[in-house]
C-alpha cells in the first residue's frame, strides 16, 4: 500500500519536472562527480578517498555526463 502511494507520488513529480532539467541535473552531477574524481585520483583533494575510490567517480561522472549528451542528440 505504502509503496504504491509513494510510486504514484514520484510519477506525479518526475511528470512535473521537464527532461531538459533533469538532463541539467545530471549533468552538473556527473561534472561534479568526475570533477572530484580526478582531483581524488590525482591525489589532489585532501579527503583522504582511495585513488580507487577516486577512479570509480571518474568513470560514473564521465557515464552520467555522456549519457545526458547522447540523449540530447537523440
Amino acid at each position: 500500500m505504502l509503496d504504491e502511494i509513494l510510486d504514484v507520488l514520484i510519477d506525479e513529480v518526475a511528470k512535473l519536472i521537464p527532461d531538459v532539467i533533469w538532463g541539467a541535473i545530471f549533468l552538473l552531477t556527473g561534472l561534479l562527480t568526475a570533477m572530484l574524481g580526478v582531483t581524488t585520483l590525482l591525489g589532489v583533494a585532501t579527503l583522504g578517498w582511495s585513488p580507487r575510490f577516486g577512479g570509480i567517480l571518474t568513470a560514473v561522472g564521465a557515464l552520467l555526463v555522456v549519457g545526458v549528451l547522447v540523449s540530447w542528440y537523440r
